[in-house]
């Protein structure tokens, strides 16, 4: 149900887009909303709240657990012995009532047991600066958690996450995503802060270090194609456009492939020609 909601939220942000650039006074009110809607199905889905099944979590966590073996596999094929970063979610407020582990950490110890002639230098989860946390929390405390969620989620840009990363400068061979890379939809950015200048994520240090790739667990892919293609990123793993619809409640096959087939698919420099469609011309 929450993917449902996440997927009817983000056509309405599409729509109220197209309408505010058509001169649509109410474009952009209606593509904020459908974010907050959008944030908090996902926050109850990310922290297992919401009243949601036991049956559904458990679910769930078992496809991350497959998708962190099949791109952990993939990536033992080139970066067995390499020096690995794994890049964490990073820090957001908690609203009320959430409680549980996070998703990506099912798929962190599949991923790193597929990938476990790798050298592991860090696991980095960058952290919210103090005044924007504090600032935050009064917002939450004072009953506007989805304006908290959502200004907490704004603060990590591409400059953010080159601060985080600069003490490892050199240090890495491949960085693994297990969240979306700052600065790739910058448009999307730019219309929930008006005002504030939003970098790409062409200027991130790890996309101009030609020392490091990118593989990409979590995130945003639509705009990565040439980065996929031209080997800057060597694997991504995004949702199918096409899911069965009772791949939400079954339990996944024994067989590994065809688990992983039932929700995702994995993009390669290989088989990125495939799978054109993911991306924007």
């Amino acid at each position: 149900m929450m993917y449902a909601i996440m997927a009817v939220a983000f056509i309405g942000m599409v729509i109220g887009l197209q309408k505010e650039k058509g001169g649509a006074a109410w474009g952009r009110p209606m593509a904020i909303l459908c974010i907050l809607i959008a944030l908090g199905a996902a926050g109850v889905t990310m922290f297992g709240g919401g009243g949601g099944s036991s049956k559904a979590a458990d679910i769930n966590t078992k496809y991350q657990m497959i998708k962190g073996e099949v791109i952990g596999n993939e990536l033992a094929k080139n970066f067995a012995g390499k020096r690995v970063l794994f890049l964490l979610p990073p820090e957001t407020p908690v609203a009320s009532g959430q409680t549980g582990d996070l998703p990506y950490k099912a798929v962190l110890g599949s991923l790193k047991k597929a990938l476990s002639g790798a050298q592991v230098v860090a696991e980095v989860e960058p952290k919210m600066p103090a005044d924007i946390k504090a600032k935050v929390q009064a917002q939450m405390q004072a009953g506007g958690e989805d304006m908290g969620m959502m200004e907490g989620q704004m603060w990590f840009n591409v400059a953010a996450l080159n601060k985080e990363l600069a003490p490892y400068k050199g240090q890495f061979d491949l960085i693994v995503c297990l969240t979306g890379l700052p600065g790739v939809e910058t448009g999307d950015m730019a219309m929930m802060a008006p005002g504030v200048r939003q970098e790409p994520y062409t200027k991130l240090d790890i996309w101009t270090d030609a020392n490091v790739k990118i593989a990409l667990v979590e995130g945003g892919i639509n705009r990565l194609g040439k980065g996929i293609n031209d080997g800057k990123i060597v694997a991504a793993v995004t949702y199918k456009q096409q899911i069965a619809s009772d791949a939400w409640d079954k339990q996944p096959p024994s067989d590994l492939k065809a688990a992983f087939d039932m929700r995702f698919v994995l993009i390669t420099p290989q088989n990125v020609r495939e799978h054109m469609s993911y991306f924007t011309r």
